[in-house]
């Protein structure tokens, strides 16, 4: 009986995850346009240029750099999504005449003339350019469902996977021609092979080579498809080292600990050596390419900051972002606010919100589940109310990472706030399999002591 139970059960979460899945890629064809998706088409070139035509090092950059040239976007953007557009614009039988001019969107031109000028191309392009994005956030719904898994059980799993992949804001950003799509599955696969590691070293297993080999490939793909995938990359790292110090602390014993650190520092080189090799941008001279990226961003950023009436925030708009983003502010379909009179923008944004398509708006549902988010990050800081297991301190490292990243951004756009819904949908699943042991224990007439209570023990009994 218990058998057909656990069957029955894996074919619901199969069913499930497949219509989560079929849910995601339906809507793609129905997304807002975004500029940036030009650019992302236009650059698609380069799959060309190293596949098909096979001179990969016609990819190679040095400066100067001017906006808007091929080297400047090249050393700018990730690899994996131009490449993923590429290899479906072949497929789809479109070749490089068909791709959109220079430099795929031109923001120096207003919306109507960037159309007349054919840089928004045609929708059956649009759709072949956006399916790799939109194919690889379906292909992360899984992911978050096994770290809702790792994290509390079935429970948490189905309710994060749900909230993931209904969420308005990730499906618009990943649906689109743009880096969000890649950027979200390897970044969470990266940080599922973290989690895993961490659970087989807490449960005493063997070293788990195949998921230290994952969180090599991930990581590297993380980077190359968008450079703030660090956050992503940072955060599984993290996680391991600290659910490790942990353990270490806990059985007062460092022997394992330097093996650790070790294969941490080994699979940091490797990440990076692969994103390196998936990046023709920064094969000369990589040092001196990686110092041209990072003066090259703060350039781009400088500009936005000053074109941005809103910018920069402060400390405290940072804060109410990190807050109000996940769950209580409605998604933003562009970033320039000259887009708000382009009617036909209006129109395509209104007709998508007005799809069931667009998601789950959540409305008055955001306020609980911000509230179960916070429950669930005060589960993580508070361990009489965690879960058993050290490993799973590393969701909290995670979120610490992320958010830093945040509270150094001045600009307000919440494209930028993507990587945090991660985590804040799985911090919510937490929150929710908190709330539900907390009711139990009320109505047993047990509840948890305050961290101060807690505090005191340790200092009573010298622990």
């Amino acid at each position: 009986m218990l058998a057909k139970l656990k069957s029955a059960s894996r074919a619901f979460d199969a069913l499930w995850l497949l219509a989560l899945m079929a849910f995601v890629l339906a809507g793609a064809p129905a997304a807002s346009f975004h500029g940036d998706e030009a650019m992302q088409i236009y650059m698609s070139r380069d799959y060309l240029t190293a596949f098909v035509e096979r001179e990969p090092a016609r990819l190679m950059v040095a400066p100067p750099y001017y906006i808007d040239d091929d080297p400047w976007l090249r050393i700018l953007n990730g690899s994996v999504n131009r490449y993923a557009i590429g290899l479906s614009w072949h497929l789809a039988g479109f070749t490089a005449a068909d791709l959109p001019p220079r430099p795929g969107w031109d923001w120096g031109l207003d919306y109507a003339r960037n159309v007349e000028t054919g840089h928004r191309p045609a929708p059956d392009r649009m759709n072949a350019a956006r399916l790799p994005s939109a194919l690889m956030l379906a292909l992360s719904v899984p992911v978050i469902f096994a770290l809702g898994g790792a994290l509390g059980g079935r429970l948490p799993a189905l309710f994060a996977s749900g909230l993931y992949a209904l969420h308005p804001v990730i499906l618009l950003n990943g649906r689109r021609a743009m880096m969000e799509g890649s950027l979200l599955l390897f970044g969470l696969l990266t940080v599922l092979a973290a989690a895993a590691i961490s659970r087989r070293r807490q449960a005493g297993k063997d070293s788990a080579w195949g998921w230290w080999a994952l969180l090599v490939l991930a990581g590297g793909l993380t980077l190359a498809s968008k450079h703030s995938g660090i956050v992503y990359v940072a955060g599984a790292l993290g996680w391991i080292l600290a659910a490790a110090g942990l353990q270490a602390a806990r059985e007062r014993s460092l022997r394992r600990l330097p093996t650790t650190i070790v294969k941490l520092a080994a699979a940091g080189g490797l990440i990076a050596m692969l994103f390196l090799a998936l990046s023709p941008a920064l094969w000369n001279d990589p040092p001196a390419r990686l110092r041209d990226l990072i003066e090259q961003r703060q350039g781009l950023l400088d500009i936005q900051v000053a074109a941005d009436p809103l910018a920069p925030t402060s400390l405290l708009q940072r804060l109410e972002g990190i807050i109000l983003q996940p769950f209580l502010t409605p998604p933003a379909h562009y970033e320039v606010a000259a887009w708000a009179e382009a009617m036909p923008m209006a129109d395509e944004i209104a007709a998508y919100m007005a799809s069931p398509v667009s998601g789950l708006q959540f409305g008055a549902l955001g306020v609980p589940l911000t509230l179960l988010a916070g429950l669930g990050l005060a589960a993580l800081v508070w361990p009489r109310l965690r879960p058993p297991g050290e490993w799973q301190i590393g969701l909290l490292v995670w979120a610490a990472a992320a958010a830093a990243s945040l509270l150094a951004n001045p600009l307000p756009w919440q494209r930028y706030y993507l990587p945090w819904l991660p985590v804040a949908v799985l911090l919510a699943g937490v929150g929710l399999v908190t709330a539900l042991r907390l009711a139990a224990r009320l109505r047993a007439g047990r509840w948890p002591r305050s961290p101060l209570a807690d505090a005191a023990d340790v200092n009573e009994t010298g622990g």
